[in-house]
């Protein structure tokens, strides 16, 4: 049988006329004779609701009190000073308001409570941690390799994209990203694992998070696939009998100069269709698998049209062999026509890739590719003189105008005015600068002949030197290197204060 207590929590509008009841009571008898004393009622009622009854009646209890109170010292009662209502209505308003900010102190207790709660069916299982914060990037390496719906993907700079997939049930070997690079550039990677010629999952994860690691070192495709040989050295087992190899597809696209760079090892080359639907020869070899011994990079470089769809795969049933090339719009004995939408040619080379007899899971991602052109970006060439300083400020002060982003222009100009100082002290020429708009972001590039790679260093009091790159860390979000054969170049990056 419920005791009284509980059929009054399970009545609220009982449980609120009793306690109507009892403060008009205990108002009035607090202040008979319209002698006005201190209502102890009034001020405790709220905070002890607050801090016993549930969340959602201390409003309730706090109203009411507060509502009883202007009633009985307002209207009942008469001969009260003004002084004297004053006192018990704003004693009555003040432990309303404590008693909401005891709530909140509540709620964010039981939120920790539940996500430091342990899940049911048993303490064994360890603590439920809070979901880490993902970037574009990570969050895009983390559906892929799930296979989400083409609605989730991240939207990037330089390419639309759209996913499919088709399983068994059988463990995944094998993993597609799309990793965002400096300067709205894009790397699309696509590989897969075995040992003994059999699937090998163990390993992905590690795999895949080694490439987007070496990725932020922003090396070329065929250097980064060179250091993934190294990473799994290290991660194959020591026992004598273990042989385990790894594709990978390395493709790096640049929205810009609309150059695609691809690097393969023992990975099939992806398939390539124009803006106009005709297939684009990719001149790449699949070359050999890492992990055996003198891993041979094969690489190649197109130029790509806006527009253009790249479709990366996993492995074929048949595969190409170390030699053989792909004319850029087939997988083994299938071509594939491009459709209405992304996401259906995407589609479409999955069943291709299904009626070949392919893997037991298959992955496909289609990149459309998208260019900038002047209105997001803006190139200048400088002089190998402390006079291009001046000139360079110049040059952005009048961009930034013209883009509208005016409040920017104070700190990209400071870190112009850095870059290009370094670039003519220690670099040589030729020296390139270049704006880059995408999104809330602009991305300064200084561009030299030089392969001496920048060092950041913390100046001493007495340095006349030694602070330029100490100052662009500061006031970007990020800042970094990366070389190519004409010499290297210098980005930063920061936010904008106006969305583009």
């Amino acid at each position: 049988m419920a005791t009284p207590r509980l059929l009054l929590l399970r009545h609220p509008s009982t449980l609120l006329a009793v306690y109507l009841s009892a403060a008009c009571a205990l108002q009035l008898n607090a202040s008979a004779v319209g002698l006005v004393r201190w209502s102890d009622y009034s001020v405790l009622a709220p905070l002890i609701a607050a801090a016993l009854l549930p969340i959602r009646h201390t409003l309730i209890v706090g109203a009411c009190t507060l509502a009883t109170s202007v009633a009985i010292y307002g209207f009942t009662i008469r001969g009260v000073s003004e002084g004297g209502r004053t006192v018990v209505v704003t004693a009555a308003l003040l432990s309303l308001v404590v008693s909401l900010f005891i709530c909140r102190v509540r709620i964010r207790h039981q939120a920790r409570c539940a996500f430091a709660a342990p899940p049911p069916g048993g303490e064994e299982k360890g603590r439920i941690a809070p979901a880490p914060r993902q970037d574009a990037g990570n969050l895009c390496a983390s559906l892929l390799a799930g296979g989400p719906p083409t609605g989730h993907l991240p939207q990037l700079a330089a390419v639309e994209l759209a996913y499919d997939r088709a399983d068994d049930g059988s463990p995944q070997a094998h993993w597609l990203d799309a990793i965002p690079l400096p300067g709205a550039r894009v790397a699309l990677v696509a590989g897969s694992v075995t040992e003994h010629g059999e699937p090998a999952p163990a390993l992905v994860p590690e795999l895949r998070a080694a490439v987007r690691t070496l990725a932020d070192i922003d090396m070329q495709p065929d250097e980064t696939l060179t250091h993934l040989q190294d990473v799994l050295h290290r991660l194959r087992p020591d026992e004598a009998g273990h042989d385990v190899t790894a594709s990978c597809l390395y493709a790096i696209y640049d929205p810009i100069t609309a150059d695609c760079t691809f690097a393969s090892a023992g990975h099939p080359a992806p398939v390539v269709i124009s803006s106009e639907g005709s297939p684009i020869a990719v001149d790449l070899p699949s070359g050999t698998p890492l992990g055996r011994a003198r891993t041979h990079v094969a690489t190649a470089e197109i130029r790509l049209g806006k527009g253009s769809v790249l479709l990366l795969h996993t492995h074929s049933a048949k595969p190409t062999g170390s030699g053989s090339r792909t004319d850029g719009s087939t997988v083994p004995g299938r071509r594939i026509e491009p459709q209405s939408s992304l996401a259906a040619t995407c589609h479409t080379a999955l069943q291709a890739l299904a009626a070949e007899g392919g893997p037991r899971q298959l992955r496909v991602l289609a990149a459309r590719t998208r260019t900038l052109d002047t209105t997001t970006v803006a190139t200048w060439d400088l002089t190998a003189d402390p006079a291009a300083v001046s000139a360079a400020r110049k040059h952005v002060t009048a961009q930034l105008t013209d883009w509208g982003l005016d409040d920017a222009t104070p700190t990209t100009v400071l870190i112009v005015s850095e870059l290009v100082t370094n670039a003519i002290r220690h670099a040589q020429p030729p020296l390139h600068l270049r704006l880059i708009r995408c999104d809330t972001r602009l991305t300064c590039e200084v561009t030299d002949g030089s392969t001496t790679t920048p060092h950041l260093r913390r100046a001493r009091t007495l340095d006349e030197g030694g602070r330029g790159l100490f100052i662009v860390a500061q006031l970007t979000c990020r800042w970094g290197t990366r070389h190519h054969p004409e010499g290297k170049t210098i980005w930063a990056e920061h936010t904008s204060q106006h969305e583009t």
